[in-house]
């Protein structure tokens, strides 16, 4: 969310500034392979299932921060693979500019309309009454929708007394004003680079921290260093 202080702000200040440091200093390129345990210490992960998942995630948003493209999940390949050639100051990221780190995606639901905990059973049920495919049905004495044949119209969301039931929508699909992103074959969010226009709205929606922007953090530190004079 945006304006508040959170873990997936606090990573993102850790390793922009880790990048920065390694510029200023002048630390060779391999130091990224230390980075993660660097950012994130200990045996016990803090945010994730593991704390070699988080170190995992950390070493494709370290890539990223330096310009460069993900790695294949398929494939190994160390951290610094390819940096070389980014730590120049005349280096121009490798687009696409936005990108999803597939296992750090959470495979969010799409869309879907549910009923809560808080569906009381009442006798009116408008919810049944409005719904335009016979999509809600009372089981058990609560509202219960076949999603199947529900539209997400929203009707029935809209005429439950208690606000018993609701929306939800992946954060990242519903920030896109382009509707660009979609679902790989696992369900992973999947961005249409072909309709994106990098606006980063999925990157700041994204509560999971898996949609990341490539930046030049560590080309601009090279830029200033050196004896060309810098505009901003």
């Amino acid at each position: 969310m945006r304006g508040l202080y959170s873990s997936k702000t606090e990573i993102r200040h850790k390793i922009f500034t880790e990048i920065a440091r390694m510029a200023y200093e002048g630390q060779a390129p391999e130091t990224l392979e230390e980075l993660p345990y660097k950012i994130v210490p200990g045996e016990i992960a803090s945010y994730r299932d593991s704390i070699f998942l988080e170190r995992a995630v950390v070493g494709e948003r370290l890539r990223v921060a330096m310009g460069m493209s993900l790695r294949k999940i398929t494939e190994h390949a160390p951290i610094s693979k390819g940096v070389e050639a980014s730590v120049i100051e005349e280096k121009y990221y490798e687009p696409p500019l936005i990108n999803v780190i597939k296992f750090a995606c959470n495979s969010c639901p799409e869309k879907r309309v549910m009923v809560t905990e808080g569906c009381q059973g009442c006798l009116e049920h408008p919810c049944v009454e409005v719904c335009p495919k016979k999509a809600v049905h009372i089981e058990g004495g609560r509202s219960h929708i076949d999603e199947d044949a529900c539209i997400k119209c929203g009707k029935c969301l809209e005429a439950c007394p208690y606000n018993a039931i609701i929306k939800q929508e992946r954060p990242c699909s519903k920030a896109c004003g382009m509707n660009a992103i979609g679902s790989d074959e696992y369900g992973r969010a999947e961005i249409d680079q072909d309709k994106c226009v990098s606006c980063g709205q999925c990157l700041v929606s994204c509560p999971f921290s898996a949609i990341v922007d490539k930046g030049q953090i560590f080309q601009t530190i090279m830029a200033l260093k050196s004896e060309t004079p810098v505009y901003a």
